[in-house]
């Protein structure tokens, strides 16, 4: 088994970069890693671009460069474009591979014939602390090698975002199939993939921690823009994509879910207009949810927007302050 592993580079932090590819790179070319193909999505921070030219000094290292900014989904299309391998795995720039990730996913192909495969991933916080992510391993199961299939799959990554990009491992062929990432998108393009690769083929898990994910706010979606509906435009894709058509009653309960979390993200960052137009084009999606409105109204009135009162309105990803710029 050999693996080229895309990583999107956009003025990313120096040193973070350097630890994420150290930690694919780190366990040597009998790994199974062929490349790592880092895809400068037209950095311009001399200290990202000083970072790039010595990473591309070591043996295993592609450096890919894009003559314009098109954002994650556009860069990853080029990495698998440029890929020499029949598998692909996926890695920003802030995050890490954890040790022993190939070697397990190795014995996982042997065993079977899967077409992606799947392992858990940690939150890795500013203080270095490794910590999992509640309800991962609930939702993917203990058993090595187990399938998730069919339309309970697809259901499944659509209702509860458990499975982590870099945590996938896909055939170059299955990620062709399915049209590569929705280009242009620049949020929760990994939402799409994933559920797209979900409807073609099974996922094959492994019963292994194998991805950290940095929360530090240093990567490709640490932005305001964050914070505008147009970041909800995956959503709309979704909808519209033949593939997802037999799933489009979740995706529009997903699609009222991450409304709602944007409305609360826009309150919290204080801007209380925006969120109480978000809040109130949310319950138009289904009036039914007046209960819903009133939480959220009563936050917006300065009725408190502690962890109570959030989760009551909604379980989403709250955005740290000092991430958005």
């Amino acid at each position: 088994m050999e693996l080229s592993v895309i990583c999107p580079v956009f003025n990313s932090d120096p040193a973070l970069l350097r630890a994420a590819a150290r930690s694919v790179l780190s366990e040597g070319e009998k790994s199974g890693v062929a490349e790592l193909i880092l895809v400068d999505d037209a950095s311009s921070k001399p200290a990202t671009l000083e970072a790039l030219r010595c990473l591309h000094a070591e043996p295993r290292v592609r450096l890919v460069r894009q003559d314009s900014n098109g954002g994650p989904a556009s860069a990853r299309n080029r990495g698998i474009g440029e890929a020499r391998t029949e598998w692909i795995g996926f890695l920003d720039a802030d995050d890490l591979w954890l040790p022993g990730r190939m070697e397990a996913a190795r014995a996982l192909v042997t065993r079977q014939s899967p077409e992606w495969i799947g392992g858990r991933h940690v939150t890795l916080h500013r203080d270095g602390r490794f910590c999992s992510e509640p309800g991962i391993a609930e939702a993917m199961g203990s058993v090595e090698g187990a399938v998730h299939r069919g339309p309970a799959l697809t259901r499944q990554l659509i209702a509860n975002f458990w499975m982590h990009l870099g945590a996938v491992m896909v055939k170059r062929d299955l990620a062709s199939r399915i049209g590569g990432f929705a280009d242009g998108l620049r949020y929760y393009e990994d939402f799409l993939f994933l559920a797209k690769l979900s409807v073609l083929a099974p996922l094959h898990l492994l019963n292994a921690d194998v991805y950290a994910w940095r929360r530090t706010g240093a990567g490709l979606t640490a932005s305001s823009a964050r914070l505008l509906p147009s970041s909800l435009r995956m959503h709309r894709l979704a909808a519209a994509d033949p593939l997802l058509r037999d799933v489009r009653r979740e995706l529009r309960w997903a699609r009222y879910s991450a409304s709602k979390g944007l409305a609360l993200n826009n309150l919290l960052a204080g801007h209380r207009f925006r969120a109480l137009r978000l809040a109130l084009q949310t319950y138009g999606m289904d009036p039914r949810e007046i209960g819903d409105l009133a939480v959220f109204l009563r936050m917006w009135l300065g009725g408190g927007t502690g962890p109570a009162q959030r989760l009551r309105y909604a379980r989403t990803e709250i955005f740290p302050l000092q991430d958005i710029r």
